[in-house]
């Protein structure tokens, strides 16, 4: 720890009260004088000057010491004379990552198990929502966003540290939310908006659906372009069965083509155990780049200084407002 001053240029101010007392006439205050008719035969016998009929009071030596302590005082509370503490080193990661989730009808398939339990069949959603929550609680430092899209794409949750917040908005999630299609260019394009307010270097979109486009008005593939231009990259995650056909087959070459042309990579998800890898794979890849910020704490001083000039000063003030009245008294000038 060590004392600093914040602004020690006004230090130059201290030496203003000797050209103010060095080039400032002092001020005359006019006195009460005697007038005589014979005055000039008074100053040649006398062999005095004659002054102006006026007097420049003369300071005791207690006010000029309270003067100067109280102008020390106050030029160096200027200054803002502080006591540094220990530098803070604090670490924040620089990445914001987005979670963009199908919630169309085909979501709700029962046809994911959890670890350890091969008998009881859990929907999708529920298996996503089980291995987002546990992805969350690692993500200390970085900020998450929720987009969910059926029909259309909406916004669940902007960027936000408070894990907590998204992670019960992320639990309220319903495939009756979004509508029963799939459309996701809209949801890419909606990502894009949302990292508009992104100041982060690390921006990852993860892109989670069972099924194929069918609803967008904005081509995925295109969106996927525009979101590579912007800096961010897409990590798409495919639910469900690779050999699955009809209305119900995930367009997993559609996805591998949106993770490359913007430079992510492309997962397929077809049980819950490779679900969970698939995001701890995500985040070995692209792992959180951390800013180091430094802070060192400050405690003003100038308290401590001008308190006890401030004290000081008073009881000089006193002391010489009583010294005047008991002289004035001695004189006869204020009778009871």
């Amino acid at each position: 720890m060590n004392i600093t001053l914040d602004y020690p240029w006004l230090l130059l101010l201290l030496v203003l009260p000797y050209f103010i007392y060095r080039f400032l006439p002092a001020y005359m205050q006019p006195s009460v004088s005697l007038y005589i008719p014979f005055f000039q035969r008074v100053v040649a016998a006398t062999g005095q000057t004659p002054n102006a009929g006026a007097v420049a009071h003369q300071r005791q030596l207690i006010q000029s010491i309270a003067l100067i302590l109280f102008w020390f005082g106050l030029i160096f509370s200027l200054a803002r004379p502080v006591l540094l503490g220990e530098v803070q080193v604090t670490e924040k990661a620089g990445r914001d990552l987005m979670i963009a989730v199908d919630l169309s009808q085909s979501m709700e398939q029962k046809d994911y198990f959890m670890a350890g339990d091969k008998q009881q069949a859990i929907s999708r959603i529920d298996a996503l929502k089980a291995v987002l929550s546990a992805f969350s609680k690692d993500r200390a430092g970085d900020r998450l966003g929720l987009i969910v899209f059926g029909s259309g794409a909406y916004l669940q949750v902007p960027f936000t540290d408070d894990l907590q917040l998204w992670l019960n908005l992320l639990n309220d999630m319903d495939t009756q939310m979004a509508g029963p299609a799939t459309a996701i260019g809209d949801a890419i394009g909606l990502s894009i908006r949302a990292f508009e307010q992104s100041n982060s270097t690390q921006r990852l979109l993860l892109l989670v659906t069972d099924g194929s486009d069918t609803h967008s008005r904005l081509d995925a593939v295109d969106a996927a372009r525009v979101a590579a231009t912007d800096g961010i990259n897409i990590y798409t995650l495919g639910m469900g069965d690779p050999k699955t056909e009809g209305d119900d087959k995930v367009d997993f070459a559609s996805l591998e083509k949106i993770a490359k042309v913007s430079n992510g990579l492309s997962y397929v998800a077809a049980d819950s155990d490779s679900l969970q890898k698939v995001l701890v794979d995500i985040n070995n890849i692209a792992p959180a780049n951390y800013e180091q910020q430094r802070f060192q704490p400050k405690a003003d001083l100038y308290p401590w200084l001008m308190g006890p000039l401030l004290l000081f000063y008073v009881l000089v003030w006193g002391f010489l407002t009583i010294q005047v009245y008991w002289k004035n008294r001695a004189r006869g000038k204020y009778v009871e």
